[in-house]
């Protein structure tokens, strides 16, 4: 019940918004939007052990610069980005606040954990609305339970269907701890 109210509530902001005299309420439906996750599993190893575990991540794009703007338009967007600007072919920078959703066994790193990069979208299929992909590389941050630091660089790549919104992304991480990364992408702009 508390889910189809919630549904309901972010659909009908989503309809006042279309109103462009009250940009708040465009802003705010587009705010909670944003707080819905992307399913993700994490590679969890200490290098003899190892196991998948399920967590959560949010994708967030506060720049994107698209190859193939309007010409009455800027290149350049920030945070909310229009998906017609992302999936014909941009270049964007990403940060991605992730959560396991149980306590990493063998990796002994704390269970959130916060990654920031960059990648390019190439269009595959009709314009790439209904086909892209991506490839990129990031920085990921991990606090470790001893209290130190676990900071690593990976390589990612994703396809997308459905106008950029739907896609799946696959990292390889340069870490012994969580090599591998795979999960659905959600993001409606």
């Amino acid at each position: 019940m508390k889910t189809a109210f919630i549904t309901i509530l972010i659909l009908q902001l989503s309809i006042y918004s279309q109103d462009e005299t009250d940009k708040s309420a465009k802003y705010l439906s587009w705010a909670l939007i944003q707080t819905i996750p992307s399913p993700v599993f994490f590679h969890d190893s200490d290098g003899k052990n190892g196991r998948l575990q399920f967590g959560l991540r949010w994708q967030l794009i506060p720049l994107n610069i698209s190859f193939r703007p309007n010409k009455y338009i800027s290149r350049v967007q920030f945070f909310m980005i229009n998906p017609v600007r992302r999936f014909t072919g941009s270049i964007e920078l990403f940060i991605q606040p992730e959560w396991a959703a149980a306590k990493y066994q063998f990796a002994s790193i704390n269970r959130f954990g916060i990654a920031a990069g960059s990648r390019i979208i190439i269009p595959l299929k009709g314009g790439g609305q209904n086909l892209s992909a991506s490839i990129g590389g990031k920085y990921n941050y991990h606090k470790e339970i001893s209290g130190g630091s676990n900071t690593y660089f990976g390589i990612e790549s994703g396809i997308y269907i459905i106008y950029g919104v739907l896609g799946i992304h696959f990292n390889y991480n340069f870490n012994t701890n969580s090599k591998y990364n795979a999960g659905l992408f959600f993001k409606y702009f």
